[in-house]
């Protein structure tokens, strides 16, 4: 069994588009429960959305039931721009997994996203220039990997794929292209922790020479109703909303009623779903999202947001059946499927590079789509 553990739900579901490319059952779980028969299973622990202290001992907690079943191989998937508690999991990790080093490959060459001379770069602009520097829980305000990850030179060290490593501690691997990221995984060994992105674990499936499968199942049409849930404030995203408003489409954003309150009424919940459920009727679909204008502050939280969100949409489904899920954002989409409790999902649909396209256990008539905040929704799917 090849275990990932994954700190978000959008980036735990990527790594499961990727494993559908080969011979393999695989499962995505949101909790402890680690009873599988999978090939492939997926542990999404939303440790990015929580604060640190939390987050470390939910790590702490996993680990350490993860190190009783002993699986195969351990990978840990984190953000391919550093954002959550990295190091502070990685060590629990090491640690509970009685291993020696953890070597962090987050960068994806795939995607322009690429790490020279200790930086980091997006299409080859410094990521501390880009829409990152905006992030409500992680901004990034240097593009310096020691910045990014809150740590000194003592703690963390960065190599060129071909320097010595150290035999132990975090080994962050500079990476320009694909062919040096298979390189980086031809260097772990058995007290290694691999840990990074999707651009990793490909080439680390890429290195078992699996058995490919013979046709991925043919994407299945857009069925209605259909609901969006856009939880990113990334500039591309709030402008595709825009755009769907200027053609008079169907787009709900949160009232300011409860936007503002720190425990709003059962009645504006209410409101706002039947809002929703109108839109739904009217159109077959309905997009949630937040006004590009909301800026944080101590009662408007990103915590906050997600679980008025998760709300609003758990009133939805209580009103109508909906047959399409679709959520942009991990937090978001880890707070929905914990208050719709959807249980294990099963990846069915690689539609686009990160976007995919689930099945949830026991609920038959319902299809998932996940995307990360900063990736594109496939122009099929974003049809409006």
């Amino acid at each position: 069994m090849i275990v990932v553990i994954a700190d978000d739900l959008t980036g735990a579901a990527e790594i499961g588009g990727l494993g559908l490319r080969y011979d393999l059952s695989i499962e995505i779980i949101c909790d402890n429960d680690l009873k599988s028969d999978a090939d492939l299973l997926i542990i999404s622990t939303d440790t990015r959305s929580m604060p640190e202290k939390e987050a470390l001992l939910a790590t702490q907690l996993l680990t350490a039931k993860l190190a009783e079943i002993k699986p195969g191989l351990v990978f840990k998937k984190v953000d391919s721009v550093l954002r959550g508690h990295v190091l502070g999991e990685l060590a629990i990790h090491l640690q509970q997994l009685h291993l020696k080093k953890a070597l962090l490959i987050p960068a994806n060459p795939a995607l322009g996203r690429i790490i020279k001379n200790g930086r980091y770069f997006i299409n080859d602009q410094l990521i501390h220039l880009t829409s990152f520097a905006g992030d409500p829980e992680f901004s990034i305000t240097s593009p310096d990997i020691h910045d990014m990850l809150k740590a000194d030179q003592d703690t963390v060290h960065i190599h060129k794929n071909n320097d010595e490593l150290p035999e132990s501690g975090i080994v962050v691997g500079e990476c320009l292209t694909e062919e040096e990221i298979t390189k980086w995984v031809k260097r772990a060994d058995n007290e290694t922790l691999l840990a990074g992105g999707a651009g990793l674990f490909k080439s680390l499936l890429e290195s078992f020479n699996l058995r490919r499968r013979l046709a991925q199942n043919e994407t299945p049409e857009l069925t209605y109703p259909a609901l969006f849930v856009c939880g990113s404030t990334f500039g591309k995203s709030q402008a595709a909303i825009a755009k769907v408003i200027r053609v008079g489409g169907p787009v709900s954003y949160m009232p300011s009623a409860i936007l503002i309150s720190l425990q709003p009424s059962e009645t504006a919940f209410d409101n706002w779903a039947n809002e929703i459920l109108t839109l739904l009727n009217e159109h077959g679909k309905a997009i949630i999202a937040i006004h590009h204008s909301i800026s944080a502050n101590d009662t408007i939280t990103a915590t906050s947001l997600r679980n008025k969100k998760a709300m609003v949409v758990k009133k939805v489904f209580e009103r109508i059946a909906v047959k399409e899920l679709l959520i942009e954002g991990g937090s978001t989409a880890a707070a929905i499927i914990r208050r719709l409790n959807l249980g294990r999902l099963i990846p069915l649909n690689l539609l686009a590079p990160g976007v995919i396209k689930l099945k949830a256990n026991g609920r038959e008539n319902l299809f998932l789509t996940l995307k990360p905040g900063s990736y594109n929704w496939p122009a099929d799917t974003w049809n409006f």
